[in-house]
Order: C-alpha cells, then structure tokens, then sequence
C-alpha cells in the first residue's frame, strides 16, 4: 500500500530501536541489529523491510570524511539572491549541485535562500570556488555569507 503524502506512519518502540542502530551505522548486519535490539532476525528484516516500504527509511547512507579525501576546510556558505524565476533558479541549483567541491545544497526559507556545504584544500581553494559562484550569478545573488 503506497502512502499518501504527508500521512504519518507510527512507530513503535520496536521500529525505533532498529531505526536508532540503522543511525548509528547503516551497513551494520541484521545480526548485529537484532543483538543490539534483542529482537530476533525474521522481525528485523520484516520491519526494515516495512520501514522502507512506507519510505520511513528513504535511503542508506554513507557519510565521507572530506579530510580524509584532501579537502580539511569544509564551511557552509549562505546566499541570499535577487528575486529569482524559476529558469534561473534551477541553472544556479544544477550549477551548484555539479561542481564536485560543493557537497551540500539547501533551498531555505527566510533570511538566507540557500545554504552550501563547501570541501576545499586550503583558504585559496575555497576563495576561489566562491568568486566561481559569485562571478557565474553576478545577476542572482544579493549577498554571500
């Protein structure tokens, strides 16, 4: 049965322990899961399954370490932009969502229109990914934070 958006799926304390091992380490097996939660497998993976179904769990993720990686200064970046038309909003989105060092894009509302999360190797590399931005959308955006 597909939900309806914005329908609330409730959860029991059963749900939320497996939930809170999934946080914790996505790739743990169901074996592990089961010991930390003391609920045995077949319930597990039923309820995994079920979680995903009714898209509680939307997806697995692996989180990097962009240091690790070569890129020690990570910094969220805040714009706030002129009145934007939807064509031009979804250029500067597609732009910032492909440049490879850009690893976090929000549309917000409020003070700020959008937040970034910047990867760069050093002060220089970042200055420079942000002058790409400002130089590509001198029309669009008001004012970098």
């Amino acid at each position: 049965m597909e939900l309806a958006r914005g329908e609330k799926v409730k959860l029991d304390v059963k749900d939320m322990k497996i939930i809170s091992q999934l946080q914790k380490n996505c790739r743990r097996t169901i074996a592990q899961i089961a010991k930390a939660t003391k609920l045995p497998r077949d319930v597990v993976v039923y309820r995994i399954k079920r979680l995903e179904h009714n898209k509680v769990i939307r997806a697995h993720h692996t989180m990097l370490n962009p240091s690790m990686l070569g890129y020690p200064l990570y910094s969220y970046v805040f714009f706030s932009c002129y009145n934007l038309k939807p064509d031009e909003e979804s250029k500067f989105i597609n732009y910032l969502t492909y440049q490879r060092q850009i690893i976090y894009v929000a549309k917000n509302s409020g003070e700020f229109d959008f937040t970034i999360g910047i990867c760069a190797k050093d002060y220089l590399d970042f200055d420079e990914i942000i002058r790409d931005i400002r130089k590509r959308f001198i029309d669009v955006i008001k004012e970098i934070k």
